[in-house]
């Protein structure tokens, strides 16, 4: 919400806010020449209230969108697929396909998503934004200098990233057995 204000200070400022926050961009902040070389990402976190209308499903991006923090995006997307495959596949190949069906994609998955976004939510706020706004060079909270330090706490931030939370399984159907 401030991209009207850095712009309304100038490029100059623009760059200079860049290497107080990371200096060794120094060299480099000259090659930005104009705010057309400058673009602004809007964040938005957000959940559908319903996941399903007769005969549409969203998933991904579609249903919840994530925030850019830990790159989770593509990872829940790919959890959701999995997840409406499975509820998904015994009812296309008997081609009949109900509301209650596609909503139990949205029961399945919603917890883990809300986990997620709270989860990226208290990482921008608790960590990412005070690091920004810090008018000294920033430096991590207690919390995240324990983190870093004891191996099993640092191991968790990146499992929750790469494997999810409640993450689903691929059910697939018997091959041998066409009848199950």
């Amino acid at each position: 919400g401030k991209g009207d204000e850095i712009r309304a200070r100038g490029l100059d400022a623009f760059r200079a806010d860049i290497v107080r926050v990371a200096p060794e961009l120094a060299d480099r902040v000259g090659g930005i020449r104009s705010w057309d070389e400058v673009k602004l990402l809007t964040v938005k976190v957000d959940r559908l209230l319903k996941w399903s209308k007769p005969g549409y499903l969203a998933i991904g991006d579609a249903a919840h969108a994530m925030s850019p923090v830990g790159g989770l995006g593509i990872n829940v997307a790919i959890q959701d697929a999995t997840a409406a495959a499975n509820v998904l596949w015994r009812p296309l190949s008997k081609g009949r396909i109900s509301d209650r069906v596609l909503e139990e994609v949205q029961h399945r998955r919603e917890r883990a998503v809300r986990l997620l976004q709270a989860l990226q939510g208290f990482v921008q706020s608790r960590i990412l934004q005070p690091a920004l706004m810090s008018t000294g060079a920033p430096s991590l909270p207690w919390i995240m200098k324990l983190i870093t330090r004891t191996p099993f706490l640092r191991d968790i931030p990146p499992r929750l990233i790469a494997l999810g939370i409640e993450r689903p399984h691929v059910e697939s159907p018997d091959r041998y057995n066409p009848g199950a």
